[in-house]
């Protein structure tokens, strides 16, 4: 058994602005990252749903991320278009359920 001591990265898309010029605050989106990953933090992942389940991979845990943090900030004007974990300061992956244009 190990650790991993991922960054992430949280990327949310806004179609409009809002009084302060702002399509989500920075420290909504911040508090929101952590307390989910509070939820992962020194645990065993293989125990947790949905990773007593699923392999708790790079790709799956930006997943994880990505629909919690959808379901929590995702407004009318303003949406998370990605979330990037990064395993070290080069290795990275994304998950986003946006159409890629060719």
């Amino acid at each position: 058994m190990h650790g991993h001591n991922w960054k992430l990265e949280v990327e949310v898309t806004a179609t409009a602005l809002n009084q302060h010029g702002m399509g989500m605050d920075f420290k909504t989106m911040k508090t929101a990252t952590r307390e989910l990953a509070k939820t992962l933090d020194h645990r065993y992942l293989n125990d947790i749903p949905p990773f007593d389940e699923i392999n708790p991979t790079a790709e799956n845990i930006a997943r994880f991320f990505y629909q919690r943090l959808s379901s929590t900030l995702n407004t009318d004007t303003a949406k998370v278009s990605g979330v990037t974990v990064w395993e070290t300061d080069r290795a990275c992956v994304k998950y986003s359920e946006e159409t890629p244009t060719p």
